[in-house]
């Protein structure tokens, strides 16, 4: 059984001119322990697509499952980290991480919270800011600080959206690289389930099982590709082969196709 299954999406809401249909039966399913990218432009949908998935938009047609159960609202068994800071500002950043663990951890005690917020807090390079309320850091710092909760929070999902896209480029690798050991686990433990957005056509095929490509407007799925490099990867390495250069070539061809030439700055490679 997929862990997450999407049939027949469709997303519309209104804006000041007037009715928006940002998805249009969209379809697709993630395999339990699965990393799936999804990249597209903007507008195309795919924050749409995570909103509904964490339960928090509600489509105007189709569904959407978990573990085949429909999706009516959000859950403790998965985890979300938007492009846009998220933190409470009335709470530090230890305070802030501690909070999304008593939502998904309900007999922990409020010490062990923080015992456990301050050990995810220096794995996203953030000990010793755990005081420091949101105002108080950088963007990127908040971001980490973000992904940090949702990691600490041990879910089976994890729902990204475009989450390392404010992080300097030593700090984005170290994230991606964080990210990878969390959801392969230690051997004891199952994979996790990950749905990644990303503007990063590099980033997508090393992290990713998958790479699903949303395209137009209203978002549909245009074309998927498995990305079939084996585990551990070395970026550097795979880069350099021709197997990488012919993925990477396909997705961005496709992306300007169904893009009509979207401005080279407006993506990232």
């Amino acid at each position: 059984m997929s862990k997450i299954e999407v049939k027949n999406l469709c997303a519309e809401y209104e804006d000041k001119n007037g009715d928006f249909q940002a998805l249009k039966d969209v379809s697709f399913s993630v395999g339990d322990g699965e990393f799936l990218s999804v990249v597209g432009a903007s507008g195309c949908g795919k924050t749409t697509l995570l909103g509904v998935l964490q339960g928090i938009i509600t489509p105007s047609s189709g569904s959407a499952f978990i573990d085949g159960l429909p999706i009516t609202g959000p859950g403790t068994d998965r985890a979300a980290v938007f492009q846009h800071y998220s933190l409470f500002p009335w709470m530090t950043a230890r305070d802030n991480v501690a909070f999304g663990i008593k939502q998904a951890k309900k007999g922990l005690s409020k010490r062990e919270r923080h015992e456990l917020a301050h050990v995810f807090l220096k794995k996203v390079g953030l000990s010793g800011f755990g005081h420091k309320y949101p105002f108080q850091l950088s963007g990127g710092m908040q971001q980490r600080a973000a992904i940090a909760r949702a990691l600490a929070m041990d879910t089976d999902i994890l729902l990204m959206d475009e989450p390392f896209g404010a992080i300097d480029a030593k700090n984005r690798s170290n994230m991606q690289e964080l990210l990878l050991s969390l959801w392969e686990g230690d051997g004891d433990t199952k994979k996790k389930t990950v749905l990644f957005v990303t503007h990063d056509i590099d980033e997508a095929i090393y992290l990713s099982d998958r790479v699903i490509m949303l395209g137009g407007s209203p978002g549909r799925v245009a074309a998927e590709f498995p990305v079939r490099f084996p585990r551990p990867r070395i970026h550097s390495t795979i880069r350099k082969t021709g197997e990488y250069g012919s993925l990477r070539n396909k997705l961005m061809a496709l992306f300007y196709e169904e893009n009509n030439g979207l401005a080279e700055e407006e993506y990232t490679i």
